[in-house]
């Protein structure tokens, strides 16, 4: 199932927007709002062949709901998301809150893993339009072993931050600042345009911040200025341009743009664009 919404549903999406609601996203809340995957939690960590729950809850309202499918995806080491199967797809009710058990691959290697729930609303018993959420991200290893005392040990260690990413964790993950590229050359007053490109499964949710650093060290680099501030739900793809007024310039030095996102499970996300160059 990894599509985006089928022709049913845009054409739902569409005309109910029309008659119930001022715009697309409007149609969206009314129709996915109070939905959440609260399984498997972000604390949850299972071997490669074990059975995981999928909870789905929701607030209930005037639509029919079920759930329609699940994607199982990993997150990569570049922090991107990576379809690896539709798990399951039919037609299970939904009215307060429903769990579906699958089973991870037997062969899957150890990461950072998430499901993404397809929830349907149904318009007079018809496929209307259809939701997605994801669950947290989880950890899942190639293997475990109990020693006498009972205690749990896996074949990686669970703390070990080049598998298992604390940013990822958090919903981190699948968004990249794609302009100003790296080694780019701009003008003092001209325009630059920064562009955000976010992958279809990322859970990264709102804009909150786009600043502009001069580099130092890296650790202690100045902020220049705070371009832009807000609360902003990222497309899929974004772009903003900043007009380049710099009254302290500096045409030896670098810059970059550190972007300020939400997640979708209300954390704090920073990402980095290329460095570049202002000149006079």
């Amino acid at each position: 199932m990894k599509f985006s919404l089928t022709a049913a549903s845009i054409f739902a999406f569409a005309c109910l927007s029309s008659v119930k609601a001022d715009s697309y996203s409007d149609a969206i809340k009314e129709f996915c709002d109070g939905l959440q995957v609260t399984a498997p939690s972000g604390s949850e960590v299972f071997v490669a062949g074990q059975n995981a729950t999928v909870t789905v809850t929701r607030t209930p309202n005037s639509h029919e709901k079920v759930i329609s499918g699940l994607d199982l995806y990993s997150v990569d080491s570049n922090n991107n998301p990576k379809y690896i199967q539709n798990t399951w797809y039919g037609r299970y009710n939904l009215n307060t809150q429903a769990s579906i058990s699958d089973e991870i691959p037997a062969d899957a290697a150890a990461g950072q893993y998430m499901y993404r729930v397809w929830v349907t609303n149904l318009i007079n018993g018809q496929h209307g339009p259809d939701c997605i959420k994801t669950s947290r991200t989880f950890k899942v290893t190639t293997g475990s072993h109990v020693n006498d005392a009972g205690f749990v040990s896996y074949a990686q260690a669970l703390d070990d931050v080049t598998i298992f990413r604390p940013e990822v964790a958090k919903g981190c993950f699948g968004l990249t600042v794609k302009s100003p590229i790296e080694g780019s050359t701009h003008k003092q007053g001209e325009f630059i345009t920064i562009e955000l490109k976010r992958d279809s499964a990322s859970q990264t949710d709102l804009l909150t911040k786009i600043e502009l650093y001069k580099a130092v060290d890296g650790v202690n680099d100045d902020l220049v200025e705070t371009v832009w501030n807000g609360n902003e739900r990222l497309a899929n793809i974004f772009s903003y341009k900043q007009h380049l007024n710099n009254p302290g310039l500096d045409t030896n030095a670098s810059y970059y743009y550190k972007i300020g996102v939400t997640s979708e499970h209300g954390e704090t996300c920073s990402f980095k664009s290329d460095a570049f160059k202002v000149t006079a």
